[in-house]
């Protein structure tokens, strides 16, 4: 069975953490088990939201036990080990898509990248 890389962009570990312990207990819950599940699963096409810069496909995937959020991840489809990089969460909404895309932009420090839904 494949194990994939799953960790928040370099940089940003500080942030994410302070996010991770302010959700509520069964969100806090959930975003761990989440990121159990992409150790060794791929994300749900219908969690997808596209890709950016021809390289990271990014998800918007409800978090277990916490339906009113999403986990932002990308999936770095040219790197070896093909790493999952978690942005943050976000509240469930139409534009978790948008929004998550424009921190993995940040995140990233990419300029102008391709976004193909």
């Amino acid at each position: 069975m494949t194990t994939y890389k799953v960790e928040p962009v370099a940089g940003f570990e500080d942030g994410l953490l302070k996010e991770y312990s302010g959700l509520p207990l069964a969100c806090a819950d959930g975003f761990s088990a989440l990121m159990d599940i992409l150790e060794e699963n791929e994300p749900g096409l219908k969690d997808r939201c596209g890709t950016l810069a021809d390289r990271y496909e990014l998800y918007a995937i409800p978090l277990p036990d916490c339906l009113r959020r999403v986990m932002i991840v990308s999936v770095d489809r040219k790197a070896s080990g093909e790493p999952r990089w978690i942005h943050g969460t976000l509240p469930a909404s139409q534009s978790a898509c948008e929004q998550g895309r424009q921190i993995a932009v940040r995140q990233f420090r990419l300029v102008d990248p391709s976004w193909e839904k």
